[in-house]
């Protein structure tokens, strides 16, 4: 796999995110930064994410003249096949952004992106539990060794590989492939901006998710996350 991006690894960083868009705005190249442990990571939303030593902290950022509005959703589609290559484990999405393994969360997906130079710069930001002592019900991990690190760097060049297609991504197929994942599907579940009872029907060509009410009638919606009744 040919290595078109700088590869900086870290023992600790605060964000593997803030550091990847330094780097890639100093060198004008696609960038990826990883480390063993975040002490400032962080989810969608401004939420915490907790990055214990030994686990995936994982940023890839590079330039484009326009990103594909899905990134997030394409970003944990391509996550899910490098786990599935290097660690034969079959993980499920949950829109927007979650990695399901086993009905727990296991990993998750932050991308940001910026105007630079009559540009984008965009980082999309991965960590992935292999081991972990959850501080809440809902986390999980792949239950993989924190200490085997030749495995582990197969599967940050094989995921590097995988997100580095989305800089310029035409695949028409990607929704279908996502949703064949999808950890939900007609699930019922709940938004912050609405009582009523939803169903999880899907996702449009931006990634936005597709929500049927007990009328029939669709809802696109794509403003932040949702709860999944009985996922977890």
């Amino acid at each position: 796999m040919p290595e078109s991006y700088n590869h900086l690894h870290f023992k600790s960083v605060g964000s593997t995110n803030d550091l990847c868009r330094d780097e890639c705005k100093k060198q004008l190249k696609p960038a990826l930064i990883t480390a063993d442990k975040q002490t400032a990571g962080r989810g969608r939303n401004q939420k915490k994410w907790e990055s214990p030593q030994g686990n995936i902290s994982f940023s890839y950022g590079f330039f484009s003249e326009k990103p594909h509005p899905a990134l997030s959703l394409l970003a944990g589609l391509k996550t899910t096949i490098a786990i599935e290559k290097v660690f034969d484990k079959y993980v499920k999405l949950k829109w927007p952004n979650d990695l399901i393994f086993e009905s727990k969360k296991i990993g998750g997906i932050l991308v940001e992106t910026e105007n630079f130079e009559n540009k984008f710069l965009v980082v999309i930001g991965i960590g992935i539990n292999l081991k972990v002592n959850p501080n809440e019900p809902h986390w999980g991990d792949l239950d993989e060794s924190l200490n085997n690190e030749e495995k582990k760097l197969v599967f940050i060049r094989e995921l590097a590989w995988e997100v580095s297609k989305l800089e310029n991504y035409s695949d028409e197929n990607w929704q279908s492939d996502w949703m064949a994942n999808c950890a939900h599907m007609n699930s019922k579940i709940k938004i912050a901006s609405s009582n009523e009872d939803l169903f999880f029907q899907g996702i449009d060509h931006t990634g936005a998710a597709l929500l049927k009410n007990t009328n029939g009638e669709i809802i696109t919606y794509q403003e932040s996350s949702l709860s999944v009744m009985n996922l977890y």
